[in-house]
């Protein structure tokens, strides 16, 4: 039981993230290699305030919320100014970048040794420490991510933010600042990255700097090719089948020293198959 709690708890935090991300690329057309940055920026301040400060989970959630829209508006400006290839290269080169920072800047982060001892949330004196009780937390919390952005793409600024991404000239010739729009997008996906990142710092109570690594960027952004650009529940989809096949690979049997690299083929297959296939991917409605 404590197995099942435990992947769907991870299904619910990489929901939040791939849509959060498909926000981002599927529908603003900005595809981006830095989500696990803004993931990793909510983690660590979540970890660093309650740890080193002693505060509880909720202000650690806003905090990190705010430093990381700060840390994504600043990355925008570099970032947005570019289109396509140029933009994915400057947001891998950011993620890099981030890393380092995470891995080097020892008297904040620990550097490679990790933060160590980050609590459980407990929200108005309710404890979330036992796994169905922190189930029911980022289930809400995925659900409330789904819905928030499933509002926003369905209303006129959604249409706007995907006019951008169809034809931007047009729709900077109705009077819309496209790259204002596009920093809003980017901002407020990064964000809600940082909400996956303290309640992923939470659930481990241990993050180092390999969790957010470029890996991480790359395995997002595969998720919401194959559940489907700009489609949030495409997003879910990928999420759940990428999160599964390591867990049917152990059932079957494949010994666990080819285990990664054996996960490593299949998204690889799988990636070029969507890429050929279906561009769309699974359920989605915009071919990347």
């Amino acid at each position: 039981m404590d197995y099942i709690l435990h992947l769907l708890i991870i299904i619910c935090i990489f929901s939040i993230l791939t849509v959060s991300l498909n926000y981002i690329a599927g529908f603003a057309g900005i595809i981006s290699f830095s989500h696990a940055t803004f993931y990793g920026v909510g983690a660590y301040t979540t970890a660093i305030l309650t740890v080193d400060h002693g505060f509880s989970f909720l202000p650690t959630v806003a905090m990190g919320m705010a430093v990381t829209a700060l840390v994504a508006w600043l990355a925008s400006f570099p970032i947005l100014k570019l289109k396509t290839d140029a933009l994915m290269l400057v947001s891998f080169g950011f993620a890099i970048i981030a890393y380092n920072i995470m891995l080097n800047w020892q008297s904040l982060t620990k550097g490679p040794l990790g933060i160590k001892g980050v609590m459980a949330p407990s929200i108005f004196g309710f404890s979330f420490f036992e796994k169905p009780v922190f189930l029911a937390l980022v289930l809400l919390v995925a659900l409330v991510t789904f819905l928030f952005f499933r509002r926003i793409t369905k209303s006129p600024y959604g249409t706007i933010i995907k006019g951008i991404r169809e034809n931007p000239i047009v729709t900077r010739v109705n009077g819309h600042s496209t790259l204002r729009y596009q920093r809003s997008v980017f901002v407020l996906g990064a964000v809600f990255a940082s909400i996956a990142g303290s309640l992923m710092a939470s659930y481990l109570t241990f993050i180092e700097p390999k969790l957010f690594d470029l890996m991480p960027s790359v395995f997002l952004v595969i998720m919401i090719i194959v559940g489907g650009m700009a489609s949030l529940k495409g997003s879910v989809l990928g999420a759940i089948i990428l999160l599964l096949i390591p867990e049917i690979l152990r059932f079957v049997g494949i010994p666990h020293s080819i285990l990664g690299e054996t996960q490593q083929m299949i998204y690889g297959l799988l990636l070029v198959l969507m890429m050929t296939l279906r561009p769309k991917g699974l359920i989605g409605e915009y071919k990347i």
